[in-house]
């Protein structure tokens, strides 16, 4: 399986998540791990999966991100399975937005197709990341590389 993991970081928490995902992926595939400055406008077409997150910033997704998903051409990830995930602080999702829900919005409007609810990761108002919160992403990485790999097509 060839994925991509996207991530948009401010202070690094968001960066060390989406590591953990990367890293998880590695034992079903290839990886390439790429902020969303530096992630391409149209998808290899040999990925299977692309991954992005980013820190929820005013109730959505952040700058880098927006911007990311602004530079996409239309259909840009057509056929690819796909996944969301934020940071954020810990408190009912209707207080502090979700940067994963908006992703997964942009995701399917780029023509993916999620394989997984979106899912947040938790930070504290310092920020730094809550205790175990990247060993929950790592296991949130397995259990969307086992989905994936359960609705993949055989080549």
């Amino acid at each position: 399986m060839h994925s991509i993991v996207i991530y948009g970081s401010r202070s690094g928490n968001t960066e060390r998540v989406a590591t953990a995902i990367a890293e998880t992926l590695r034992a079903a595939g290839t990886v390439r791990l790429l902020t969303a400055d530096e992630a391409p406008a149209v998808l290899d077409e040999r990925v299977d999966l692309v991954v992005v997150g980013g820190p929820t910033e005013g109730h959505t997704v952040s700058a880098p991100v927006a911007r990311f998903f602004e530079r996409l051409a239309p259909g840009a990830f057509s056929g690819a399975m796909a996944a969301a995930f934020d940071t954020r602080v810990r408190m009912p999702r209707w207080l502090s937005g979700s940067a994963a829900a908006a992703i997964s919005r942009r995701l399917r409007r780029a023509g993916a197709r999620l394989v997984v609810p979106a899912e947040s990761f938790f930070v504290t108002r310092q920020p730094a990341l809550e205790a175990g919160e990247v060993d929950r992403a790592a296991s949130w990485a397995a259990s969307l590389a086992g989905a994936t790999q359960a609705d993949r097509p055989a080549r």
